[in-house]
């Protein structure tokens, strides 16, 4: 992470909608984590993320410096306790018999449920905690939903999941440059500070939500336009094009009207698709970004669309993660996996977009 900065924030300061993002400090590494002043501070137990906070991702080797930090925590009489969602869990055990470290395995951060297990089991409150991770989004959100301070660490290494990647990192690189705004050891006055809206990149991330929801009209009022308002050959379009698609893949389906309409629905959204990315372009172009170095060119409308179609995939790849990891019911877990979706397209779609294809000069 290259913009990463060390420090500690203003949480009161911090906007209420970026608040639950927000560390009581960010340092560079496990060691810089001042062990005398958490517990001069009251703090008795210490939460920990694995991967990429005590050890590079998917490693088997511990680092020196890590067994060397924990050591010096139990010595001050901290308790330690791992909290990890890892899908190999025979690893965990091999690494936390390693480190000496108790662990939690359950529900996926940052829902809260490890941090209270964790809190039970050592009977402490939240004023007695503290989690240390490297996530925003996980490991930070978590901690604040259970009302535990955090502390954010830099990445020990650059190989991670590449949901991970591609789409946390991208979201922690748009919300931490918000974040630090709110250090304590900046000298600004709050009035001497733009407020939250007034930072360009809310602003562009605001008109980014609004083109995409103008493009979703656009997108929706096409397909539905091909798949009720208009007939070929005096047969409604999508009959004559689910007749092909059934006969075509061999499907087996009969040709009444619901198993027509079903097969007609993929190959009709196409059309309004790639109209709707083409609109969505022209306006972010214009609009959000406001480019104004260089002409349109084959090449930008190419980036848009690459950007584009990669965050559709993305969307449907963590829409069915999360759908799959959700444990209430199918319909909540069909909306949570469908909100979870949305949002990791709109987090690589905006910063890919910005950065990549419309990257000022």
């Amino acid at each position: 992470m290259r913009h990463f900065k060390a420090g500690s924030f203003d949480k009161e300061r911090v906007p209420t909608a970026l608040r639950r993002f927000s560390p009581n400090e960010s340092l560079h590494s496990l060691e810089e984590v001042d062990l005398h002043a958490l517990k001069a501070a009251g703090k008795r137990l210490i939460l920990l993320d694995v991967d990429n906070t005590l050890l590079p991702w998917k490693s088997q080797e511990i680092p020196a410096s890590t067994t060397a930090w924990l050591q010096a925590a139990r010595d001050l009489g901290f308790e330690l306790c791992i909290l990890s969602n890892t899908r190999n869990p025979e690893r965990l055990e091999k690494l936390c018999e390693s480190m000496k470290v108790d662990f939690i395995r359950d529900k996926f951060k940052p829902n809260p449920k490890m941090y209270h297990l964790a809190m039970e089991k050592y009977k402490m409150s939240p004023a007695d905690c503290v989690m240390i991770g490297d996530q925003l989004f996980t490991d930070i959100w978590g901690a604040n939903r259970a009302g535990i301070d955090a502390i954010w660490v830099r990445p020990l290494g650059k190989k991670e999941f590449i949901g991970t990647k591609l789409v946390s990192r991208n979201g922690e690189r748009v919300v931490g440059r918000l974040l630090y705004r709110y250090f304590q050891a900046e000298g600004a006055d709050a009035e001497d500070r733009p407020g939250f809206f007034r930072h360009e990149v809310v602003q562009q991330l605001l008109k980014f939500a609004l083109v995409g929801g103008t493009v979703t009209v656009i997108d929706r009022g096409i397909h539905a336009l091909f798949m009720f308002g208009l007939s070929f050959n005096g047969k409604p379009l999508k009959e004559t094009v689910g007749t092909w698609v059934i006969n075509s893949f061999n499907l087996g389906w009969p040709l009444d009207a619901k198993h027509l309409s079903d097969a007609a629905y993929a190959p009709l959204m196409f059309p309004g698709t790639m109209i709707a990315i083409l609109v969505s372009y022209l306006l972010n172009r214009t609009f959000t970004f406001q480019v104004t170095d260089r002409k349109i060119t084959g090449k930008q409308v190419a980036q848009f669309y690459i950007v584009a179609l990669i965050g559709m995939l993305i969307s449907v790849f963590v829409g069915t993660v999360a759908n799959r990891l959700a444990d209430r019911n199918p319909v909540l877990d069909w909306v949570a996996g469908s909100a979870v979706g949305i949002v990791a397209g709109f987090i690589w779609n905006f910063n890919a977009q910005r950065l990549w294809t419309f990257k000022q000069k």
